[in-house]
């Protein structure tokens, strides 16, 4: 059997609340239930609460610990729900020790072991545009990009698809999150998007959810919690979108993502 092609995948938003990291959880666990290897790498450095929402209450060992040569990739990967997930910092300081330390080998062979772990890497990237966000966009091949269905969400997450295309990666399409009440509905996205960012298609619609909410206060990705709530549906149909690779402007061959991948992080790490 031929080995996977890996893929990274940064999923991103304008602004905060929009759900982006609780998607992000979910689309991972949705992914893994189609058969597919699956690492998330949460890049949130000032608010990193993926492994929260994935389940994880301690998570010792994180990304900084490995590109600084003090952790094993290994040792700073936990699973949960059939998903690995790669926890990277909370602290500021942190992350300007870690960038003071970095040496292109040991980020190369970071790079080239997570990939050679996983079919897809999803990147939990942080809100906004940030130094934090071009690191997590420049280290991904696409792009996807949430949005809550309002002009004033829709205006900051354009911003982030431009600076996705800034740097050669692929918007792979936009998300629509907790859709319903008196939101825009998704021809007004369409028309804003299309005048905005031609090209650009809708991924999918997640209906605003009680279980959602219920889920995350258990710890519970809601495809788990609640499997058959509208949201999950949604989710687990989105995740059969992003799991084709029929319609990928790239070949994802191994050796190739692997050192394009390497040359991306390696350029948003240095400059």
């Amino acid at each position: 059997m031929p080995k996977p092609h890996p893929r990274s995948i940064s999923v991103c938003s304008g602004k905060g609340g929009t759900g982006k990291t609780t998607l992000t959880a979910n689309l991972g666990v949705s992914l893994a239930s189609l058969g597919r290897k699956v690492v998330i790498m949460d890049a949130d450095l000032a608010m990193a609460n993926l492994s929260i929402v994935m389940g994880l209450r301690k998570c010792d060992v994180t990304l900084f610990d490995v590109l600084k040569g003090e952790a094993e990739i290994g040792q700073a990967l936990y699973e949960n729900y059939g998903v690995k997930v790669l926890p990277t910092g909370f602290r500021f300081e942190d992350v300007q020790e870690m960038l003071g330390k970095v040496r292109r080998e040991r980020v190369e062979e970071v790079v080239r072991e997570l990939l050679s772990r996983t079919e897809i890497l999803l990147i939990d990237a942080p809100a906004g545009i940030q130094e934090a966000t071009i690191f997590s966009l420049a280290a991904s091949r696409e792009t996807i990009a949430v949005s809550l269905p309002s002009y004033p969400s829709l205006v900051d997450c354009y911003k982030t698809v431009r600076l996705a295309n800034l740097l050669r990666t692929w918007p792979r399409g936009l998300v629509l999150n907790r859709v319903g009440g008196e939101y825009l509905d998704r021809s007004e996205v369409q028309a804003f998007m299309d005048r905005a960012v031609k090209g650009i298609p809708i991924l999918a619609e997640i209906p605003e959810d009680p279980k959602v909410r219920e889920a995350e206060m258990e710890g519970v990705p809601a495809v788990v919690y609640e499997p058959s709530s509208p949201a999950s549906q949604a989710i687990r149909h989105l995740a059969s979108v992003v799991a084709g690779e029929a319609d990928l402007p790239y070949v994802p061959i191994e050796e190739r993502e692997v050192r394009e991948t390497t040359r991306r992080l390696l350029a948003a790490l240095t400059g």
